[in-house]
């Protein structure tokens, strides 16, 4: 999960996405997976509560496309089924569509990520991957930035456990 999330944060970066991120109360449990390149990413903003809409990510959100709210949002994150699915609940609740990133969401349990992917599709959040977000955000293998995102993409990952390995 942390390798593909640093793909795509990677090529996010690349592709001049605007980034916001949120630490789930930073005192207790400390700071951000240390694999990840945040740094051209509005935060972290800690929060305690499980959804990462809190005043001050809101008022973050409401200007963070160049002045303008994003219509569209790609989530990823730690426990599926606690802070992304309850940043879903409320990012649908208030008009956005989302783009959960599966290979980029992890929890305690293969049942609980599961399950809470399920959840948010029923929602009506887009379940996705890191490769299949990228494409759509270029969208044509002439953008510019194409072949340097075709580097992250041909990296191998590790295996997600999003679908069961047949052990014949």
């Amino acid at each position: 999960m942390a390798q593909n999330s640093s793909r795509l944060i990677n090529a996010l970066k690349l592709l001049n996405v605007p980034m916001l991120s949120t630490e789930q109360n930073p005192k207790a449990l400390g700071k951000i997976v240390s694999e990840l390149d945040i740094s051209a990413a509005k935060g972290p903003f800690a929060k305690t509560q499980f959804s990462m809409c809190t005043p001050e990510v809101r008022k973050e959100l409401a200007t963070l496309c160049h002045g303008e709210r994003p219509e569209s949002i790609i989530l990823i994150g730690l426990e599926t089924h606690i802070c992304v699915e309850n940043t879903a609940i409320d990012l649908r609740q208030n008009g956005y569509e989302v783009h959960t990133v599966a290979d980029c969401c992890s929890s305690r349990t293969q049942e609980d990520r599961l399950l809470a992917l399920e959840r948010m599709r029923d929602m009506g959040c887009h379940i996705t991957t890191t490769e299949n977000v990228l494409y759509k955000i270029m969208r044509d293998s002439n953008h510019e930035q194409f072949k340097k995102v075709l580097t992250f993409v041909k990296t191998p990952s590790a295996y997600t456990g999003l679908v069961p390995v047949s052990k014949i």
